[in-house]
């Protein structure tokens, strides 16, 4: 599941973009307990798991009481 403002940013990203943005989704639902490059806490306390692939910072926590993956952030990063 996507956060308004993760869906925003897929959105707005280039074709090309999206597609890496997929693969990437793809991998974390493939392992959505994997430990990212990074962890921060978000206003609830709640641990996020951040992916830095390329470009793109990911950030998403595992709901496991409804078994769904949340991607709260989806972020361009340029050098």
């Amino acid at each position: 599941m996507l956060s308004e403002p993760a869906a925003m940013a897929f959105a707005l990203a280039s074709r090309s973009d999206q597609h890496r943005l997929a693969a990437i989704f793809d991998g974390v639902k493939a392992a959505p307990f994997r430990r990212g490059d990074f962890q921060e806490r978000d206003a609830q306390g709640r641990i996020n798991e951040v992916l830095v692939i390329g470009n793109w910072l990911v950030t998403y926590w595992s709901d496991h009481a409804v078994r769904e993956l949340r991607v709260v952030r989806v972020e361009r990063v340029d050098d």
